[in-house]
């Protein structure tokens, strides 16, 4: 399981269509930030290369500026969620 936050600028303008196209992604969810083109950003998937290729597509959406990652996530899932007394 891997997780990263990014930050996406986009312009302010076209920010809100810029998050529709990005919540299209698979594994991509848009936490807020529209109203000033800093778009908070999360991707959960499989393997570092299909989040960095998704994360590399995001600046290919008209209105982008650029992407930044701010957090990047890389572990296994607990086979047993149950918390360990």
């Amino acid at each position: 399981m891997n997780i990263c936050s990014a930050i996406v600028h986009a312009k302010p303008e076209v920010a809100g269509v810029v998050q529709a196209r990005l919540e299209a992604f698979e594994g991509v969810e848009v936490h807020g930030g529209a109203e000033v083109g800093k778009l908070i950003v999360t991707l959960e998937g499989e393997g570092d290369d299909a989040l960095a290729d998704t994360m590399a597509k995001f600046n290919d959406v008209t209105g982008v500026i650029n992407t930044v990652m701010i957090y990047n996530y890389c572990g296994e899932e607990p086979a047993d969620k149950e918390v360990m007394k």
